[in-house]
């Protein structure tokens, strides 16, 4: 960090996620990366092809979106949709 800028509010961190919250949270990143990176692109006239490029995930089958259905209605593994109302959201 330089002297002409104060200290950001922020700290590194690391964690481990498993199971369906892991997509949840690559589906969040995503959707967050997109909405960075259609800011930057209107004041840039020219981008080149390694500029903020994410992974297509549809290309790789070892990366597969958890059901939301499970077999026996297990709440081990089961995925929230989206809309439902009881889920906990923060940004």
């Amino acid at each position: 960090v330089g002297a002409q800028s104060p200290r950001q509010p922020w700290h590194d961190l690391h964690c481990k996620i498993e199971g369906p919250a892991a997509y949840d949270v690559l589906t969040n990143f995503e959707q967050r990366w997109r909405k960075a990176t259609k800011w930057k692109q209107r004041f840039q006239k020219v981008t080149h092809w390694h500029d903020d490029v994410l992974i297509r995930l549809d290309r790789m089958s070892w990366i597969l979106k958890p059901s939301s259905v499970t077999p026996g209605d297990d709440s081990d593994f089961q995925a929230s949709e989206e809309d439902d109302s009881e889920n906990w959201h923060v940004q």
